[in-house]
């Protein structure tokens, strides 16, 4: 195949390779393997030898939830700030609070989700984009199979927290209301909104932070039952296949009757 992209990429010029070669070992290619090597289909596109020769991997991915969680977060900041030190309005402060809490912990979650923040080697709770992505393929081939599933839902189980935008944004204009109206009932150390108006705030601000973590809690066991179902499934597939010489360790010495049973 003939150099598919122009010169100025310059991959080859990033390895910064430097050696003269004083004793003549480089050589080029034999014909057999310039053939070989011309033969194989194209490893990168363009976009690709071009980011990777300047070192450009960053920018891939944006958490698409991080807009509306942060409206949700500064509307109830400034409903917690409103209400501190109001004295009939302790829940109200204490629920602002709890919320203010739930759309850190949300807006880390999905940025996990989303591929912003990479999987770092030792969190196996949280799913990340990539293990999500790979686990929930393996899954779906397999769950078609044993279950007739034919959606996506063996992977986006995993990604509901990025799929509720429509429900968190009608949940943040309600918000918005009530935090213009906890402003303009405040009057020293009071305020002038009835108890069944603290009831509805309170009642609307614990709904928003529950339904947020329920999703990410969702995401989370889902990921967990996945992982876990990856797991006992590799150790099946090991019994599948077997060699002629590793069948007959199983049947004749280091298999249990279970075993030889199910390889049998």
């Amino acid at each position: 195949m003939a150099q598919l992209f122009a010169n100025n990429i310059g991959i080859w010029h990033s390895f910064g390779y430097n050696f003269d070669d004083p004793n003549g070992n480089i050589s080029e290619l034999s014909t057999p393997a310039l053939e070989h090597v011309d033969s194989m289909p194209p490893f990168v596109t363009e976009w690709q030898a071009q980011d990777i020769a300047n070192n450009d991997f960053g920018g891939y991915y944006q958490n698409n939830m991080q807009s509306i969680t942060m409206l949700i977060y500064e509307n109830a900041n400034n409903i917690y700030l409103s209400t501190n030190n109001v004295t009939n309005m302790a829940n109200v402060h204490a629920n602002a609070d709890t919320l203010i809490q739930t759309c850190q912990n949300f807006l880390l979650h999905t940025a996990k989700l989303s591929g912003v923040i990479e999987y770092d080697g030792t969190d196996n709770i949280s799913p990340y984009l990539n293990q999500a992505l790979s686990f929930g393929r393996t899954a779906m081939y397999i769950v078609n199979q044993t279950d007739g599933i034919t959606n996506n839902a063996p992977i986006m189980g995993s990604f509901s927290s990025l799929l509720i935008e429509p429900q968190l944004i009608s949940n943040n204009n309600t918000l918005i209301t009530y935090t213009s109206q906890v402003a303009g009932s405040i009057s020293g150390n009071t305020s002038n909104l009835t108890s069944q108006q603290m009831t509805t705030i309170n009642n609307h601000m614990k709904n928003m932070y529950e339904f947020m973590e329920y999703r990410k809690n969702s995401d989370r066991d889902f990921y967990t039952n996945l992982r876990l179902f990856i797991e006992g499934y590799n150790k099946t597939k090991k019994l599948n296949n077997l060699g002629e010489t590793e069948k007959y360790l199983l049947m004749n010495f280091i298999g249990t009757n279970k075993t030889k049973e199910r390889i049998s």
